[in-house]
């Protein structure tokens, strides 16, 4: 917006607070709807519907939040504006008596029995109301620093409203913001902070939201930060119209409890509930029909038995591997706790396979809970480390392991930062990606991930 389009608004603009009161009559109608809504359903098979009024009623909670937030700086603006002429003339007064203390200084001075006047008591700050405009319209929209230091900034009278405002945000838009991904600098108007207060550039951002697409890893849905999912008015933003669809087909496929893939070798993609009729699936990419029973071809008697499929089976109960209860997909456990995630997202139980948390089996195995106190140990330990102390380590590691049971890595320094050398190698547990510079070591059960997995995974 140029600066002869900007016009001042009355300290509460009208304009806000019809939208204010807007968004909070839309607010009351979803509470009501959720205080007066009858019938239940399943934890884990929350409705479109719900999970939509859900994102909604997040979405304008947040847009009510900047609402208020943009009505407080109009309000201390307008405020301080309205003030200006009582500050200046208090200035004004206060630079007289200044100056008739000099005057009076200089007279006895250079008349011995003049009495000498008392000492001067400075009563009102000599700052002026441009100086606290900037710094507070600045708190308003950031909390960086350097905002708060301008050598630049001179005396004078009293600069109007708009045109003070119009000179913090084009400080902001001169200040370069390191994106937390990729390491480069960008310009305000061009970086993003998420609610995390961590920046991206869109490049980035756009990698983060569409990562479960891209390597099929549905345990990154819902695109998150430290924890904090990022807004779908975000995604939107971000995506094109064909990434927003792919990325909206992902969110389905997680959230299908019984999931169907279609039959064809070359397709395989995930076919939505809203295209199975009975047991017939219909690929909406390639119109191959698939059994939604036995996930082979489609047919019209019952499902034939599947000799590979039954020999991989038994192949896996032998190995004790265990199948995944949602997209049926054999999973085998290398080492750790019997908490699963498997790709398509769904968490289950190594030792049943029901759903995790959802029966009493053990969390540790205890073959499990050593090779994995060992690899903790044997890693940090040095290479001429005598026997008994890497045992009595091994014994440590197991007791702390046992009673972490599930670690949710909350907290900024739950982490902390390995560094490595020319030949040392480290390995992410999450996504097992190879780094050299540096590995991210969870504090209380050892897990290492690398940057991306700690952001935007754990």
């Amino acid at each position: 917006m140029s600066a002869s389009t900007i016009s001042i608004q009355t300290s509460h603009p009208s304009f806000l607070d019809d939208e204010i009161t807007a968004l909070s009559l839309q607010i009351e109608e979803i509470n009501y709807r959720d205080e007066t809504r009858k019938g239940k359903y399943p934890v884990h098979d929350i409705p479109d519907l719900e999970v939509a009024y859900t994102n909604y009623l997040s979405e304008i909670e947040k847009h009510l939040t900047f609402l208020n937030d943009v009505k407080l700086a109009h309000s201390i603006a307008q405020a301080i504006d309205s003030d200006a002429p009582v500050i200046k003339e208090l200035m004004q007064g206060e630079s007289q008596a200044q100056e008739d203390r000099r005057l009076a200084v200089q007279m006895s001075n250079n008349d011995p029995e003049l009495e000498a006047p008392p000492p001067y008591t400075e009563e009102i700050r000599n700052e002026f109301v441009e100086d606290e405009v900037v710094l507070r319209l600045a708190a308003l929209v950031s909390t960086d620093e350097t905002l708060y230091h301008d050598s630049e900034i001179e005396s004078g009278p009293s600069a109007p409203y708009t045109r003070r405002q119009a000179g913090v945000l084009g400080k902001l838009s001169r200040e370069e913001f390191e994106c937390c991904a990729c390491g480069e600098e960008f310009r305000f108007a061009i970086i993003v902070q998420l609610e995390c207060e961590h920046h991206y550039c869109p490049r980035c951002l756009k990698r983060v939201i569409m990562r479960a697409v891209t390597e099929k890893d549905l345990a990154l849905l819902p695109p998150r930060c430290c924890g904090t999912s990022i807004s779908f008015s975000l995604i939107m933003d971000n995506l094109t119209e064909e990434e927003l669809e792919d990325f909206q087909n992902a969110e389905t496929e997680k959230n299908t409890r019984y999931k169907t893939y279609c039959s064809n070798s070359d397709c395989r993609r995930f076919i939505a509930p809203g295209h199975v009729r009975a047991s017939e699936a219909t690929c909406p990419r390639c119109k191959a029909k698939t059994c939604a029973k036995c996930k082979n071809a489609f047919h019209e008697d019952d499902c034939p038995a599947d000799p590979d499929l039954q020999a991989t089976l038994e192949l896996g109960s032998i190995q004790q591997w265990q199948r995944c209860y949602s997209c049926r997909s054999l999973v085998e456990i290398d080492r750790g706790c019997n908490h699963m995630t498997c790709r398509c997202g769904f968490e289950f139980c190594y030792l049943c396979g029901v759903e995790w948390r959802q029966c009493g089996c053990a969390f540790w195995i205890e073959r499990y809970l050593l090779e994995r106190a060992e690899q903790v140990v044997d890693r940090a330990a040095p290479r001429n480390i005598q026997p008994a102390e890497r045992q009595r380590r091994i014994e440590v590691v197991q007791e702390q392991l046992r009673d972490t049971d599930e670690c949710e890595h909350r907290g900024r320094r739950k982490f902390e930062m390995i560094h490595g050398g020319r030949r040392t190698r480290f390995q992410c547990e999450m996504c097992n990606s190879s780094h050299r510079l540096f590995i991210l070591r969870c504090r209380r059960c050892h897990l290492d991930v690398c940057m991306d997995c700690r952001l935007n995974r754990v």
